[in-house]
């Protein structure tokens, strides 16, 4: 019954990921804030991060029905990738929301990729998730790391620049690039506080790594 939840859990993950994405990318133009169509969609770790969660549902659910086993590769990426949404709804909730209004922040998308998708992804890790040593924890810093380098690294490259061809999508550089360093330090310990409260919300006594497909 568990493994036929999660297995469900995760079919909901990869439709909802990948059928808004594409609606995005193709139909919806500017229907929410921070949201803009085509490729382009892809600078914001928003977007990032769900593709990431939709993705890794796919290789789950492919290594369900092929293996019926989960390496412990797989298990550490699921718990990085529900991190990952994670630190994007804390950020909306806490950031963005304020900034930008909750309306904007939760509609069209955004209601997917910045509540629903990522409330889903937590609670599958929650209740499904294979336990999460402390050291592994350290690796929910891997997606907010490398997008905070390649964000500096953009502005530095590029230029901050202006208005709707600003670099500076989020924001971050409004008080300086050691401003912007600070921030996406902050985001780090966030992901990694967020990763230990979801290792925290795992049962205490989930010691075998799967069940198989019974």
């Amino acid at each position: 019954m568990k493994n036929k939840a999660r297995v469900g859990t995760n079919i909901l993950l990869a439709v909802f990921v990948f059928t808004i994405w594409i609606l995005s990318f193709f139909l919806w133009r500017g229907d929410a804030a921070l949201s803009v169509s085509g490729w382009t969609d892809l600078k914001f770790f928003t977007v990032q991060s769900n593709l990431l969660v939709g993705i890794c549902a796919l290789v789950w659910l492919v290594m369900y029905a092929v293996k019926g086993a989960m390496p412990r590769w797989l298990s550490v990426l699921k718990y990085v990738c529900a991190t990952a949404v994670f630190v994007t709804f804390t950020v909306v909730v806490v950031f963005l929301g304020p900034l930008y209004g909750y309306r904007w922040m939760y509609s069209g998308s955004n209601l997917f990729f910045h509540l629903i998708i990522p409330l889903l992804a937590i609670a599958e890790e929650a209740i499904f998730g294979e336990e999460i040593s402390f050291r592994e924890s350290f690796f929910a810093l891997i997606p907010p790391a490398l997008y905070g380098v390649g964000y500096v690294a953009n502005c530095l490259a590029n230029g901050i620049g202006e208005g709707f061809a600003t670099n500076d999508w989020y924001g971050f550089l409004t008080w300086g690039y050691g401003g912007g360093a600070a921030f996406f330090v902050v985001i780090c310990v966030l992901a990694w506080g967020l990763g230990l409260a979801l290792r925290a919300l795992q049962k205490p006594a989930r010691k075998i790594p799967w069940e198989g497909r019974g």
